[in-house]
């Protein structure tokens, strides 16, 4: 069976298509304006029109998968940047063992530390505690990134906690939902088969187009 026909142009016009859905969304339209926090590097412009729908403020979130040996694009993991850790049930069978995973976890922090100097320099992660929190990616495979995201903004206090991305893979997002007050996901198609099916323009985001997007967020009145 050859893959479904893309679900959305680019990034931003799935971004658009959030954005209808959560302004209507019965949970956020009881809350104060949220912060909309993306995860870079591709949630940042699916973000940027959610935040200017909801009147919200425009931030990122940074979570870093832990990679598979041998295996760049498989995630065992994640960690986010206030130094939680999740590891998937299946990490060891992969090969990811004590060392190996001490190795990439050090490796993904120091990534991290350092897009946060790029992305917000002079400053750290925003403060969450007793605020409304939309966590946004540009797609939801594993669920392994947003897990940890969602882990961090629980753990932080962020209430309510709403999680999204324009598509997903069905069993991912039921787990998202144990650890979210809501997960709007507009598309999980079976069989899922990677992100990028759902995009016609799936070009890779890149941190001069993070930093430009959020600079345009922070300048909006």
């Amino acid at each position: 069976m050859p893959p479904p026909a893309a679900s959305f142009l680019d990034r931003a016009a799935a971004g658009n298509a959030l954005a209808e859905v959560l302004a209507a969304h019965e949970l956020l339209a009881r809350c104060a304006p949220p912060l909309v926090l993306a995860i870079p590097r591709g949630g940042v412009p699916v973000a940027m029109p959610i935040a200017r729908q909801l009147n919200g403020t425009l931030d990122v979130l940074l979570a870093h998968k832990l990679r598979a040996p041998h295996h760049a694009e498989l995630a065992v993991g994640a960690v986010d940047e206030f130094g939680g850790i999740f590891l998937a049930d299946h990490a060891l069978s992969l090969g990811a063992t004590g060392t190996y995973l001490s190795h990439e976890t050090a490796r993904q922090r120091a990534l991290i530390q350092q897009r946060r100097q790029a992305y917000t320099p002079g400053r750290g992660a925003p403060h969450v505690a007793g605020r409304p929190v939309v966590v946004v990616d540009d797609g939801i495979a594993t669920g392994a990134t947003m897990t940890a995201a969602l882990r961090a903004m629980r753990r932080l206090g962020a209430t309510p906690l709403v999680a999204c991305a324009p598509v997903g893979a069905r069993e991912a997002i039921g787990r998202l939902s144990e650890l979210a007050d809501a997960v709007v996901c507009l598309e999980t198609p079976q069989p899922f088969y990677a992100v990028s099916v759902a995009y016609s323009d799936f070009a890779e985001t890149d941190d001069t187009t993070v930093i430009a997007l959020l600079a345009m967020a922070a300048d909006r009145p």
